[in-house]
């Protein structure tokens, strides 16, 4: 079955060159796995390789929705083009999430959609991701002698969802391995406390 709706991950969300899955199980919370080739890439990015996959998906921007004593919040959104079906998103997972080394946290993404071929989708609301309270020390520390212009996000994001093939609903699970740069939303003018 090809994949369409590789739809988010967005978010999360975030490479930019085709992935495929390591070796998983045949089913995950009772979806089949299918491997599709889905191009992840970042909105600021213009380049686009010249080939055919079966999904495309444009991460926007981070943006940091809050600070506190047990971490920060930040908010992803994305845009899915599936190109070659159309179907529905039940939910997004993460696993083993990282910025620049530092593991994060997500929430499981549980804010179903459609998408239908052809066709841009924005998901429905962001992604959230959190940097606990145990590794933002680490994290501030390393932003503190070593700030970066730019983030690495590496991980696996998890797509469930039903996929539409000869008039059929199918169970599908898209795993899509993450590995690329986003800007540093620390860095953004609304932070200079100048």
């Amino acid at each position: 079955m090809r994949f369409g709706a590789i739809s988010g991950c967005v978010l999360i969300l975030m490479l930019t060159h085709f992935t495929a899955a390591q070796s998983l199980p045949s089913k995950i919370r009772g979806y089949k796995v299918y491997n599709a080739r889905v191009l992840v890439i970042i909105a600021a990015d213009a380049s686009v390789p010249n080939t055919r996959p079966d999904a495309t998906v444009r991460v926007l921007d981070p943006k940091i929705t809050g600070v506190s004593l047990f971490g920060a919040t930040l908010e992803i959104g994305a845009e899915i083009t599936a190109l070659k079906q159309s179907g529905s998103v039940d939910f997004i997972t993460c696993h083993n999430l990282r910025v620049n080394g530092v593991t994060i946290e997500t929430e499981e993404y549980n804010y179903p959609f459609a998408f239908k071929e052809g066709q841009m989708t924005m998901l429905p609301t962001p992604a959230k991701i959190t940097i606990n309270i145990a590794n933002i020390a680490k994290a501030a520390y390393k932003e503190l002698v070593d700030s970066k212009k730019d983030w690495i996000v590496t991980g696996t994001v998890f797509v469930f969802g039903k996929f539409k093939k000869f008039g059929f609903n199918f169970k599908r699970v898209v795993p899509i391995k993450i590995g690329l740069t986003i800007k540093n939303p620390l860095n953004s003018p609304a932070l200079d406390p100048r």
